[in-house]
């Protein structure tokens, strides 16, 4: 028997969505706004087809941040109703001086509620919004107390949540009811297997970014070797294998990772869950490879056309896939032979490239950077430079917050900063980064110091 969305969200949150939802009726004309990566397009495409559906305009745009001249932008346009989805509870401010109604839809840490904007965010009623929520499901909340037939975004909904990291180790909490109930629904169907690419075997290791082999990533004749001198056929697939061979490569893989100084919560991404979106047909895991390449090579749009289903964008998509891969792995390739630069409590590097910090950051960070210290990744441009910076859980539960240390330090050189515990940014003005990485590392240092032991 179906579960109502009572049974699956705190009472809590669910009154404060309703609150949202009933403002969309009154309107015909909805704003959407976005942040641009895998979690905040899909968030966009979610809001976008359940507004489509109530007979809504819609007008969806992915932004890097929001801030006050993005605001001013929004503000000048003849909108009815904003949504925010995968920020703006750290622009609360901003928001509440609009001249029409905003919602916001995040999951990031707030600094405090809003009485003027209608704030939906999880972690006001107890639940975490690094592990148990993201921008998409939150937003995918929103669109299921419009309407009941939005269950069948939960593809999409599911592809915004592995693109925050929040399937590592399975889903929890809200995450965790909402999918299973969508399974139930048949709109998902799960399958445990080997988390690589369906390509000849040593293609799919030399290509594969996460899980990352240090030596075999960007090497296909690297992989070729490795796969012989372990009794694998390099030509073969993973559906080829029979199951004893699956599961012995699975162990030669996971030996490999530990041996490279991976996370611990590495091995939990070698064998992942993957989730066969019935009504899209196809992989939620491969849905949010398209998106993030898509987002992360500035094509924000065409990651939300593959989201409502064109099929023009998706082969678009699909080269622009391996265009952002073979770049990652050109990154991860050369720090594993150049290094870090190291502080007393967090190493850094430089990456011209401001899209793909995040991801060399946390491709390197799990699978063999010093798992030690937390990583930041720094990408000077013209008038400013980008941070990106990761953690593991190991370094979160010896009291490291990404979030207020990238806050903390940049709002103290006149910048901004914030995001979860384990992943966090923040953005600074250019010549500002020794500083930045002092403060950095005197704050991490400070959290751990008080940590209890």
């Amino acid at each position: 028997m179906a579960k109502r969305l009572e049974d699956l969200a705190p009472q809590g949150l669910l009154e404060r969505v309703q609150r949202a939802a009933a403002l969309v009726d009154g309107v015909s004309r909805v704003r959407v706004l976005c942040h641009y990566d895998p979690d905040g397009t899909t968030s966009a495409a979610i809001l976008a087809r359940a507004l489509m559906r109530r007979g809504k305009r819609v007008h969806a745009t992915m932004s890097h941040a929001l801030d006050a001249a993005t605001v001013d932008r929004v503000k000048a346009e003849p909108n009815e109703l904003l949504l925010v989805s995968d920020m703006g509870s750290a622009q609360l401010d901003l928001l509440e001086a609009l001249p029409f109604p905003a919602v916001v839809l995040d999951h990031h840490k707030p600094l405090r509620d809003s009485e003027r904007v209608v704030h939906v965010n999880p972690h006001l009623f107890g639940v975490d919004g690094a592990r148990e929520m993201c921008g998409a499901t939150t937003s995918w909340v929103f669109a299921l107390a419009l309407d009941d037939a939005n269950w069948d975004l939960a593809g999409v909904a599911a592809a915004g949540a592995i693109g925050d990291k929040q399937d590592v180790g399975g889903f929890v909490g809200v995450n965790a009811a909402l999918f299973a109930e969508a399974v139930d629904r048949k709109v998902l169907a799960p399958e445990r297997r080997l988390a690589l690419r369906d390509r000849l075997l040593a293609q799919a290791l030399a290509l594969s970014i996460s899980p990352f082999f240090r030596g075999i990533g960007g090497r296909p004749e690297a992989a070729e070797a490795f796969l012989r001198s372990v009794g694998v056929d390099p030509a073969a697939t993973l559906r080829s294998l029979d199951p004893a061979q699956r599961r012995r490569l699975a162990s030669v893989l996971a030996v490999r990772l530990v041996e490279q100084g991976a996370a611990p919560e590495a091995l939990d991404v070698l064998v992942e869950d993957r989730y066969w979106i019935e009504p899209d047909q196809m992989y939620a895991q491969d849905l949010e490879a398209y998106v993030n390449s898509c987002d992360r090579l500035e094509q924000m749009g065409l990651g939300m056309a593959v989201c409502l289903g064109d099929r023009e964008a998706l082969a678009k998509a699909e080269s622009l896939l391996d265009r952002y891969t073979n770049r990652v792995l050109e990154h991860l390739r050369a720090l594993e032979t150049e290094g870090m630069f190291a502080k007393k409590h967090v190493q850094f590097f430089y990456c011209e490239e401001a899209s793909l910090a995040g991801s060399v950051a946390g491709a390197g960070m799990q699978f063999y950077f010093d798992q030690s210290k937390p990583v930041f990744g720094l990408s000077v441009m013209d008038r400013q430079t980008k941070v990106s910076a990761r953690g593991t859980r190991t370094q979160i539960s010896q009291g490291v917050d990404l979030a207020a240390a990238c806050r903390e330090a940049a709002e103290s050189l006149e910048g901004d900063g914030g995001g979860h515990n384990i992943a966090a940014g923040a953005t600074i003005p250019k010549g500002k980064e020794e500083k930045f990485l002092g403060l950095v590392d005197d704050f991490v240092g400070r959290q751990r110091a008080a940590s209890p032991r």
